[in-house]
């Protein structure tokens, strides 16, 4: 399934995709947010429905941050007034109180008058309270900015889940997931299995099925798009380097890293190992120069199944007599191998690799 190529996500396009979840991947400001915003409150006016607005904390959630994410639907930089013109003037504004979203209007004066309610916030951190409520009008939910290349939350796919299925207990809702290509290590991708997202093509729509068997014993299926969006190729003049390929042009984020000095032919291999985290393997060499004695690591991605009795790292517990879970030395060797890492003392095989190692070792340690 391919969109057509325009400047923005279009509405009309998400709109049509049918899936359970539907999760948005792409460079920041290319409209993705802005259509997603623009299908829930075209449904909250059609159809007098709500939806969840969720962030992964809280403090996600003040009242001026909510206001400020609609803000390009009440007005936006060319001064176009969406959200009056959907409305067909009976609305100008959106507003926030006590958890819930509405539209309203602001007159001259200032003065804001609260109207239908189209919506609600839900910080995920606090998931475990929202159990005993009900939301039978919300049909539909955005979770904004899922995608972090900082740290998520302790069991977060399974906190989101739980929400989900607190919001929509017995009713098939419309889920999207909307991120910036900062990082493509994912608990998301993880564990929904994601596994085409590493090298699916731009603008692009990828689906996948979950089978299970409902309360009648009869198989149904939960179904996942996702959409790497488009590139606007746009760029104002204020970004340059490897953040500019990431701000305006859909390519996942990177940073630079430190590369192995010469060839590699030019190091003798003292160690191996392989480091799992979820479904991202990474080979790691210890390599010493052959003629100064200096000793790195080596890191590069790892594509193919590790060979028995190969020293593995992971995030989880294998039952392996050479796995730990964790950097764990089982020998002074190890100890002072690791102590490199610790020390920084690691080159990598691109800066993709590197980017994404250093956010798996940092999740770990």
């Amino acid at each position: 399934m391919r969109p057509d190529k325009k400047r923005y996500v279009q509405r009309d396009f998400i709109h049509k995709i049918d899936a359970n979840y539907i999760i948005l991947l792409g460079q920041r400001t290319n409209g993705k947010s802005f259509a997603v915003k623009e299908d829930l409150i075209k449904n909250a006016l059609d159809n007098g429905e709500e939806f969840a607005y969720i962030r992964r904390y809280k403090e996600d959630c003040r009242q001026y941050m909510v206001e400020e994410y609609f803000s390009d639907i009440i007005c936006d930089k060319h001064g176009t007034r969406h959200l009056y013109e959907w409305s067909k003037g009976l609305y100008n504004t959106i507003t926030v109180y006590q958890q819930g979203i509405y539209f309203a209007n602001m007159d001259d004066n200032g003065k804001v008058t609260r109207g239908q309610r189209l919506g609600r916030m839900f910080g995920l951190s606090w998931a475990t309270h929202y159990k005993s409520l009900s939301f039978p009008n919300i049909t539909s939910a955005v979770y904004e900015e899922f995608v972090t290349d900082e740290a998520f939350l302790d069991s977060e796919c399974k906190r989101f889940m739980h929400l989900i299925s607190t919001i929509f207990r017995e009713s098939p809702a419309r889920v999207y997931l909307v991120g910036n290509t900062l990082s493509r290590i994912n608990p998301f991708f993880s564990e929904w299995e994601l596994v085409n997202i590493p090298k699916q093509k731009i603008n692009s729509v990828d689906f996948y099925y979950h089978k299970y068997i409902d309360e009648n014993e009869e198989e149904k299926q939960t179904k996942i798009a996702v959409y790497l969006t488009h590139s606007t190729n746009v760029n104002s003049g204020m970004f340059f380097g490897n953040s500019a390929k990431a701000i305006t042009g859909s390519v996942w984020d990177t940073d630079e890293q430190p590369h192995l000095k010469g060839r590699k032919a030019d190091y003798d291999i003292l160690y191996t190992m392989v480091f799992i985290y979820d479904r991202t393997m990474f080979l790691m060499e210890l390599l010493q120069h052959k003629d100064s004695g200096a000793v790195t690591w080596m890191v590069s991605p790892k594509n193919t199944k590790p060979q028995e009795n190969t020293r593995i790292i992971c995030n989880k517990f294998i039952l392996d007599n050479y796995a730990t879970q964790g950097f764990i030395p089982l020998s002074d060797g190890e100890k002072i191998a690791f102590n490199y890492l610790k020390n920084d003392k690691i080159c990598y095989s691109d800066n993709l690799t590197g980017t994404e190692f250093k956010q798996c070792y940092n999740m770990l340690r």
